[in-house]
């Protein structure tokens, strides 16, 4: 009895591993042998605005110098230097190399694709864009990884970069981010990097990225690595944490589905697009400042507003004193006056007196010495 339960138990795992390798099969993608050959898995497409050091990043996978110049193919691409006055990248073609990872022999062999950076001039951006979707779309087909440099100072969220992600969105569709892995470069391994980075660790700088990719699927699960160019390859410590980010990139484009670039498109028309969104979010901003202007004035009005408000108390006082004086004032010219024309009646009163008395005497004087009139 037990032995035919444990047949019947070995017969279901045997059921299931068969529907599963069966399921597996069905999801997985067939990469052609010759496209395999001329392109050797994991593929890894390198990603990201112009002078973020992806060049720099693509010939470390391949384990070469920094001084690396391109003679394998001639064109403009997996060459370091700095960016021009106008922000534009020394990489301006879509170049695809082969090599063992890190140089080492003992290493399978990886694709890795340079491409030119984002967020440069209108007619610039629309090449960049055609170049980037023909060469994966008809050429290497199948990508493993897509590595967005981002340089570590981005440590906030801007509308350049916004709109880059949300190009890459209009090219590669809203299910890319399965592919997509973060690189943080200029990060630096030494202790003097990590007094310069201050309060920002690899959790928080990915945690900030992570914003810059909302609302698109797969946000959340976004894992990143952290890469310099130039390093004391000396210091075991630091040399050893190159070695683990670089492997940690690798392994994920290892364990990821390829993608199949059969569907990307040329999304010119939504450059365009983000461009007048561009625009009308410059327009808000300035509205939005001229808001904040007249915001400001006029709460500093209502404050000296609010201030005269509180003056009322004193204002009262002041005129009731005001009041009260002239008032007090009147009162005194009155009295002032009474006494006045009291002193100037008494004053001359006498004299009226007099002159009647003298006035009367005079009279009675004529009167007597007068003679009686002739009959």
């Amino acid at each position: 009895m037990q032995q035919r339960i444990g047949n019947q138990g070995i017969c279901k795992l045997t059921f299931l591993f068969v529907i599963s390798l069966s399921a597996n099969s069905i999801l997985s993608v067939n990469i052609p042998d010759e496209n395999a050959k001329t392109f050797p898995s994991p593929r890894i497409v390198i990603l990201g605005p112009a002078g973020s050091g992806k060049s720099s990043l693509a010939n470390a996978l391949l384990g070469r110098l920094e001084g690396f110049r391109n003679i394998v193919d001639g064109k403009k691409c997996f060459e370091v230097g700095e960016s021009g006055e106008d922000g534009r990248g020394k990489t301006s073609d879509v170049c695809a190399h082969k090599g063992h990872f890190l140089n080492k022999t003992n290493e399978p062999e990886i694709t890795v694709v340079d491409t030119p950076g984002f967020g440069m001039r209108k007619d610039e951006e629309e090449e960049t864009i055609t170049k980037v979707v023909e060469a994966l779309r008809d050429e290497v087909q199948y990508v493993n990884a897509f590595a967005i440099v981002l340089p570590r100072s981005a440590n906030r969220e801007s509308r350049a970069l916004k709109n880059i992600i949300n190009l890459y969105k209009s090219i590669f569709g809203p299910g890319f981010l399965r592919n997509v892995i973060l690189v943080a470069s200029f990060w630096g391994y030494s202790k003097d990097h990590q007094l310069e980075r201050g309060k920002t660790t690899e959790e928080s700088w990915l945690a900030q990225q992570k914003s810059l990719f909302k609302n698109i699927l797969g946000a959340d699960d976004l894992e990143a690595v952290y890469y310099i160019s130039r390093f004391n390859d000396k210091d075991e410590m630091q040399m050893r944490k190159f070695v683990s980010e670089m492997t940690k990139l690798k392994q994920f484009a290892e364990n990821a589905e390829p993608f199949h670039c059969k569907d990307i498109v040329i999304a010119l028309d939504e450059i365009t697009k983000l461009e007048q969104r561009v625009e009308e979010l410059a327009q808000k901003a300035a509205n939005a400042d001229l808001y904040q202007i007249y915001l400001a004035k006029y709460e500093n009005a209502t404050t000296e507003l609010a201030k005269l408000k509180d003056l009322p108390d004193i204002t009262t006082g002041s005129t009731n004193s005001l009041v009260g004086v002239a008032l007090g004032c009147t009162t005194l010219g009155l009295v002032l006056g009474v006494f006045f024309v009291n002193c100037y009646k008494n004053m001359k009163s006498p004299e009226t007196e007099v002159d009647t008395e003298e006035s009367d005497d005079s009279d009675e004087e004529s009167g007597i010495n007068q003679k009686p009139a002739a009959l």
